[in-house]
């Protein structure tokens, strides 16, 4: 397990700017989002969505200690970031989230306290089962990795929607749209 350095975060948010500059979501509004590297935390990172935005990311994480125990898949920071981001993006884009065509791509309102049973076939990882905020942040997370292109793995119709839906709010925040003109997603 590293330790997360300062030295270490700034590169790692860098990175992630300028994949979310590539993209188009990244504008003014995101970029006074501050990230801020705290000692210790139970989660690899949090974003105060609601309240300031910002984005907090552990030193030492609980759930990074047990990932190393327990021998589970390594989680990069770049990716802890680029999932952080999402939540920051839908906290600074609210009205664009707070809509029709998420509903439509992610199966319920961004908010809502859903839990799915995780499904392969409509969730690219288990945690983006445990609700339809979590499952945007995760997809987006993965889109950003991926530079936009879908792994076959993950080409599914469900998450195809998903894809487009997030694409689409790339091209709305870069256009400096604030909310749906036309429903966007089918």
């Amino acid at each position: 397990m590293k330790i997360v350095t300062l030295n270490r975060l700034n590169r790692a948010i860098s990175d992630v700017q300028r994949e979310l500059e590539a993209h188009g979501f990244y504008d003014e509004k995101l970029a006074r989002i501050d990230v801020y590297l705290s000692w210790v935390g139970y989660a690899y990172g949090w974003c105060w969505y609601g309240t300031s935005g910002n984005i907090h990311i552990p030193a030492v994480s609980i759930g990074k200690i047990f990932e190393g125990v327990v021998g589970a898949s390594r989680t990069t920071l770049r990716d802890v970031l680029r999932h952080e981001y999402g939540h920051a993006l839908a906290h600074t884009h609210r009205a664009l989230f707070c809509s029709v065509p998420f509903k439509r791509a992610f199966g319920s309102h961004h908010d809502a306290d859903i839990q799915w049973d995780y499904d392969a076939e409509r969730h690219v990882t288990p945690y983006a089962a445990t609700s339809p905020g979590e499952d945007f942040a995760e997809t987006f997370m993965l889109y950003l990795r991926h530079n936009g292109e879908l792994p076959e793995r993950f080409n599914t119709w469900r998450i195809r929607r998903k894809w487009r839906f997030i694409r689409e709010v790339g091209s709305a925040v870069k256009r400096g749209q604030r909310r749906w003109k036309k429903l966007a997603v089918a």
